[in-house]
């Protein structure tokens, strides 16, 4: 029985790193949030743990990145193979981390190793200081969609267990490979494959007399019978992980599970306190829609990946950072509703080839080079077009259309910061030594009350030798323009014509107001 009603502008229904991300990235906007989650808190397993160097920009942009390097552990980022965890390591292999000299030059964030359920605290804490509102033991009993937006029945897990509805504008399934927001809506998951079934136990024990100081974040175990991967989870905590053979038991016991990892351990007498166990699938799959009207799928119950490389949060979490902000400028009348349709255009080509590439059984030059974190290229109506393309051996050095803006180290008044730290919140304008009338224009679109800043490299951004004006491609009088997310929007390198009027036509197209072919000769 609905008992009364309340207004939101978005509900999201999921509260772990995608949900959380896209809540605190609309509450950091000033939208009226809703999170509810079934479970009783944040996740209590430790579940993915890589947080690749483009999650942490985004974290990072937000003052976060401290909190989350203090949450994680310090390990080795490989893997030991070993016949037994307790035997001296004969092989190592590379998780597919991006290499350390290319992270230090490309980003200002470097990878992080820390266990999901210390990661969903941080976020957590972050959207209720900014005023968004979280509710676990809640449920989504149901949603209908009118011309109003959405109306949401929920209801709590705990007490009365009454439902009641609620009506928000948008609603955001974050709810994980069994999605009931994905299933009402009708969208099938397309499988790009797996291998098999698997089991993970969680426990805790004291191997620090048999690991490496740091461990591995990874120990493959290869003993006959007792194969087992163990995962550094947190100091004398381990995921163990299995696939079980024809001859194991469907369930084992808390027995069994302890036999198994003392015999991959390579310890008979090891003291193991099991504190959880749960079976997943190892393998791929991807949302056939990300998009029904005003309802959006993010994190699992878009794109779920196997583990392998850390690819699944960190998708989740970068696409989650897209679809929020394009959700806020429009509930803010800063944007077209017609930007909403870019999420699925420029995420679901990212997904697929994540979700594919995760299923890769060895790390290719794509890792090591550091594409998989900066070298993700958008394609949509939002993105000017562009004839130019980077090579891969020089991704994230130069601004292009589509792409992460370049990180560059400044010095201002005094303060180290990156350029990536100049675009959270607003479209940023960056501009030439001589670009002064492009500055003049940005400031009289932005008196409208548009979040708009532009800044001219050498005058009000240090650049003594021109080199960043070099790689943002701007020269002494070109313009390039920037979103909230950090992607280059449009670029004009050689510009003609009304600063004014190429300037009003690129923001037009970046907020979904205009076509591509409205500023298609604005750019040269």
């Amino acid at each position: 029985m609905v008992s009364h009603l309340e207004q939101y502008d978005v509900v999201v229904v999921g509260a772990g790193p995608a949900g959380l991300t896209t809540a605190a990235g609309l509450a950091r906007a000033g939208i009226r949030v809703l999170v509810v989650e079934k479970h009783p808190g944040t996740s209590i397993f430790p579940k993915a743990a890589g947080v690749r160097p483009r999650t942490m920009e985004i974290l990072r942009s937000w003052g976060l990145d401290q909190r989350v390097y203090s949450a994680g552990q310090d390990v080795r980022l490989e893997l030991g193979i070993a016949p037994v965890l307790a035997a001296p390591v004969v092989a190592v292999e590379s998780l597919g981390a991006p290499a350390a000299q290319y992270v230090s030059t490309m980003s200002p964030a470097p990878f992080a190793f820390v266990p999901q359920d210390h990661l969903e605290p941080v976020l957590l804490e972050h959207v209720q200081d900014r005023g968004g509102h979280v509710r676990f033991g809640t449920e989504l009993v149901g949603f209908e969609v009118d011309g109003d937006g959405v109306r949401a029945t929920l209801r709590s897990r705990s007490g009365s267990a009454a439902e009641y509805d609620v009506r928000a504008r948008y609603l955001v399934g974050a709810d994980g490979p069994r999605s009931t927001v994905r299933r009402a809506l009708g969208i099938e998951m397309e499988s790009l494959g797996s291998e098999g079934r698997q089991l993970t136990a969680l426990f805790g024990a004291d191997l620090g007399r048999v690991v490496s100081d740091p461990p591995f974040a990874l120990y493959w175990v290869t003993r006959p019978g007792a194969e087992a991967l163990f995962v550094a989870s947190g100091r004398d905590r381990w995921g163990y992980g299995w696939e079980p053979g024809d001859g194991d038991p469907t369930t084992p016991t808390p027995e069994q599970l302890v036999e198994r990892i003392r015999a991959s351990a390579g310890l008979p007498e090891l003291d193991v306190e099991l504190q959880g166990t749960f079976e997943w699938v190892f393998g791929a799959e991807i949302a056939a829609r990300f998009r029904r009207g005003p309802v959006f799928l993010v994190g699992d119950a878009a794109t779920r990946t196997s583990p392998r490389r850390a690819t699944g949060m960190n998708t989740g979490v970068a696409a989650a950072h897209n679809l929020a902000w394009k959700l806020a400028w429009v509930l803010r009348g800063w944007a077209d509703e017609a930007l909403l349709d870019t999420y699925e255009e420029e995420r679901r080509p990212v997904g697929l080839a994540n979700g594919l590439r995760s299923l890769q059984q060895r790390e290719g030059a794509h890792e090591a080079s550091g594409l998989e974190d900066f070298g993700v290229t958008y394609v949509s109506a939002v993105i000017a077009p562009t004839e130019h393309v980077e090579p891969p051996a020089t991704v994230g050095e130069r601004a292009t259309p589509g792409r992460r803006a370049p990180h560059a180290w400044l010095d201002v008044t005094g303060r180290r910061v990156s350029t990536l730290d100049l675009f959270d919140g607003r479209l940023t304008l960056l501009t030439g030594s001589a670009g002064g009338d492009w500055c003049a224009a940005a400031e009289r679109l932005a008196s409208g009350g548009l979040p708009l800043a532009a800044f001219r490299f050498g005058p009000d951004l240090p650049d003594p030798d021109g080199s960043l004006a070099l790689r943002y491609g701007v020269g002494a009088r070109g313009a390039v323009l920037v979103r909230p997310d950090g992607f280059v929007a449009w670029q004009a390198p050689v510009p003609s014509g009304s600063r004014a009027r190429s300037l009003g036509a690129a923001v037009s197209l970046a907020t979904g107001r205009a076509e591509a072919t409205d500023v298609a000769g604005l750019s040269a």
